[in-house]
């Protein structure tokens, strides 16, 4: 045999050796990949940005999984929403899965929601999302307040799971000195499609709308006030040791319409 066919035959052999050791590795790193990935139901409410091409979710995620990934399916009819869902390599069972993560994940649409009827993907049931365009931003807050990708309101304190309710509903936080105990502060304003008349605590006026407002907590750090403005029940939730009844109730005057 000549040798430079000889040389290209060494050369095909190696190159297929190569692809070989290539093959088994990616089967043997497949083989002992133990880590679980799926689909999860999207649990907590759903925002739609105001130009509707932008749809957001809050969730949470131990150090035993990766961050979850909201994904959106479209069609011209109709969009599927899921959580996209990884557990990471099994550990021991005395292994601990270290602090719980909370955030939002959101997922651009190619085109508007529109008149499309959105639904879980995984249980089938409708998701109705509340419009950004309706939300009543903070146009005043205190000193040292910004805003968090965590949600932070008294209908999300414990270890309950999320629950999306029938009416759109949408929160938004903000936190001051953030791990400093007591001396942390913590704001959310919480809008819920459709008037619910509110009948516990002190009758005031926020902005000529008849509101209800409670203290809570230890020296009243706590507090709430509910109202209703222009077809939606608005909630304004503070727990925060420094903060002064004027400034609590500024936050709640000084929403946007």
């Amino acid at each position: 045999m000549p040798l430079k066919n000889s040389r290209r035959c060494r050369r095909v052999v190696w190159a297929g050796a190569a692809l070989v050791c290539l093959a088994g590795a990616v089967t043997g790193w497949m083989v002992w990949d133990d880590s679980y990935s799926h689909d999860s139901a999207v649990l907590d409410d759903v925002l739609m940005s105001n130009h509707g091409r932008t749809l957001t979710t809050p969730i949470a995620w131990t150090d035993c999984e990766d961050r979850p990934r909201l994904e959106a399916h479209e069609s011209a009819h109709g969009i599927t929403l899921a959580m996209k869902e990884k557990q990471q390599s099994l550990r021991s069972i005395n292994d601990s899965c270290g602090d719980t993560h909370e955030g939002l994940a959101s997922t651009s649409l190619d085109s508007p929601v529109g008149d499309r009827k959105i639904t879980d993907s995984v249980t089938g049931s409708r998701i109705i999302p509340f419009d950004d365009a309706h939300f009543p931003y903070p146009r005043y807050l205190p000193p040292g307040f910004t805003l968090t990708d965590k949600v932070i309101a008294v209908s999300k304190i414990g270890n309950a799971p999320p629950i999306r309710g029938d009416k759109p509903t949408w929160t938004y936080s903000y936190q001051r000195n953030l791990g400093k105990g007591k001396q942390a502060g913590a704001v959310s304003i919480t809008a819920v499609t459709g008037e619910t008349t509110p009948t516990q605590g002190t009758l005031i006026s926020v902005n000529g709308h008849p509101a209800r407002i409670q203290k809570t907590g230890g020296s009243g750090r706590m507090r709430t006030a509910v109202w209703t403005q222009n077809g939606y029940t608005i909630t304004v939730w503070a727990d925060d040791p420094v903060m002064t009844d004027v400034e609590f109730l500024r936050i709640a005057q000084r929403l946007r319409n």
